[in-house]
């Protein structure tokens, strides 16, 4: 008896293995699946905010390619529409350029090039760019060490940004924080974390031309220099947005 004991005592025992080990492999599998539903899910939004972004401009550029072939118009009105057509264009040509862009950083390719540059010059050349009197710079010469091209793209996003939600002037400062200050609509509290999240955009009914992308892409830039976007807003009042520039001035070339 005793042995017969010893016996299923042994065999019991093999069995919980077996029984426990199929149990975790069956975890693994669960976990796997719920990965693979994040990532087709994850998929499934990147399609659905791509297709509502290309279609209105490309509807736009359709249609008025069509009503010139069709027909015979007036020099101006001509022109006029030609024009529409180039500037939808340009915008599908910047969405493309966004998504490469924060696909590169996420995946660390972008290869980051420091260099020494004159940081309030960098503000002045982009404002000019934008050809908008509403851009008011305060700033004296402030040298960093960064990837300039990068930091251009952090510039050129924050403003870009204010003018889009903000009829009003737009304040661009350089201290010991590189900032820009809009009076547009502001954001909710509970928003601020997630506008910095990739495809969130606040004005969800609006086409705006980024994919919810630009603010993503400027927090990836700063974190390669050390440093990182903050943004204090008021609903109905504006918003500040900002980064400690500090870090770009302590590297030396």
């Amino acid at each position: 008896m005793r042995i017969e004991n010893f016996l299923k005592k042994i065999f019991f025992s093999e069995e919980l293995k077996e029984l426990e080990k199929l149990k975790e492999e069956n975890r693994k599998l669960k976990k796997e699946n719920k990965k693979l539903k994040i990532l087709n899910s994850s998929k499934d939004e990147l399609i659905s905010a791509i297709s509502h972004e290309f279609k209105n401009p490309i509807s736009i550029i359709n249609g008025y390619i069509e009503t010139i072939l069709s027909n015979e118009l007036p020099k101006d009105m001509n022109d006029k529409f030609l024009h529409k057509i180039q500037k939808n264009s340009l915008r599908l040509s910047e969405l493309i350029d966004r998504l490469y862009l924060i696909t590169r950083l996420e995946n660390e390719k972008v290869k980051v090039k420091f260099t020494q540059f004159d940081l309030c010059e960098t503000a002045k050349n982009i404002i000019e760019s934008f050809n908008s009197e509403r851009i008011k710079l305060n700033c004296r010469k402030t040298t960093v060490f960064a990837d300039k091209t990068l930091i251009e793209v952090v510039i050129y996003n924050l403003i870009s940004n204010a003018l889009k939600y903000s009829k009003d002037e737009i304040t661009v400062n350089i201290n010991e924080n590189f900032e820009v200050i809009d009076k547009g609509k502001g954001i909710n509290e509970k928003e601020i974390d997630l506008i910095k999240q990739k495809f969130y955009r606040i004005a969800k009914n609006e086409w705006d031309n980024s994919l919810g992308l630009g603010l993503a892409i400027v927090e990836k830039i700063l974190k390669i220099h050390k440093t990182h976007l903050k943004i204090e807003s008021e609903k109905g009042k504006g918003s500040r947005f900002y980064f400690d520039i500090t870090s770009l001035k302590s590297k030396e070339p």
